[in-house]
């Protein structure tokens, strides 16, 4: 029991009492920077009645599920390679592909930000193979934030689907090989459902870590490319409004917090699954 009380005192400490206070500030109307004694649903309403405030909702989530399958579509062939190969590079291969994790969300970006933007890498390309005749425009668009983000969170679909695959009985393979079926068969009927857990997990991380993004979005969009976390820092430190950016943040954490109780919906009903008697 006391290896448990400083856990959760300080998770009570720093997750509970914060979001508490969010809770609390987004049913106030705020003068300025401090919330008043007077409960109000007015920030709620203004928010989903705005077209405007709706609008970035709306691209918040498509930004979180693009990310989402862009990071499972390119984490499962890197996943699967690197489970199944017997190089003595493997470990450093897993490495590489974990790399991106050892560098700050604020490099990265700006990485992308030199290869997208008007006079970056990817223009001098297209200019010299002579495939444009003047500079394309990436920046700033969502495609450009969608792009960042799935480059930064692709180890953790790495993670997630390695799992599963080292989870799977590699012998279920080799006799659905042997019983006549193809390659790509037994990848569609054996390994893929087999490993859909980790596919998912993998889909759910990368979406709720997307849409709570601000870095990424703040650099490689713009104005018209707001999501939910830029939007937040406006409220709060440009028109100064607490109520309003607390009930998107709200709005946000009760988001993530319905997908985390889909994910594990969907994970107990997978492993339920999984364990049928033979």
């Amino acid at each position: 029991m006391p290896l448990v009380a400083l856990p959760c005192a300080f998770l009570l400490l720093c997750f509970a009492a914060p979001t508490a206070y969010l809770f609390s500030a987004s049913v106030l109307i705020a003068e300025g920077m401090i919330p008043q004694d007077q409960p109000t649903i007015d920030n709620f309403r203004l928010i989903l009645s705005s077209p405007l405030y709706r609008g970035v909702i709306l691209r918040t989530f498509v930004v979180g599920f693009f990310v989402g399958l862009l990071v499972v579509l390119l984490a499962y062939p890197l996943a699967y390679f690197l489970v199944r190969t017997r190089s003595r590079w493997k470990g450093a291969l897993i490495a590489l592909s974990l790399a991106p994790l050892l560098a700050s969300v604020i490099v990265r970006t700006y990485g992308w930000y030199v290869i997208l933007n008007q006079d970056g890498a990817l223009n001098s390309l297209l200019l010299w193979a002579g495939l444009v005749e003047r500079p394309l425009r990436f920046l700033p668009s969502t495609p450009a934030i969608i792009v960042g983000l799935a480059h930064a969170l692709l180890p953790y679909g790495v993670l997630s689907i390695m799992s599963a695959l080292n989870a799977m009985d590699p012998a279920l393979e080799r006799a659905a090989l042997s019983l006549g079926a193809s390659p790509a068969r037994t990848f569609w009927r054996v390994t893929l459902p087999l490993t859909l857990p980790g596919v998912a997990a993998g889909f759910i991380l990368a979406f709720a870590i997307a849409i709570g993004a601000y870095a990424t979005p703040a650099i490689l969009g713009g104005p018209a490319t707001e999501t939910m976390a830029t939007m937040i820092r406006n409220f709060m430190l440009v028109l100064l409004d607490w109520g309003l950016g607390s009930a998107m943040g709200v709005i946000l954490l009760a988001s993530a917090l319905a997908l985390l109780a889909v994910a594990g919906l969907l994970g107990g009903g997978a492993r339920r699954g999984t364990a049928a008697p033979a």
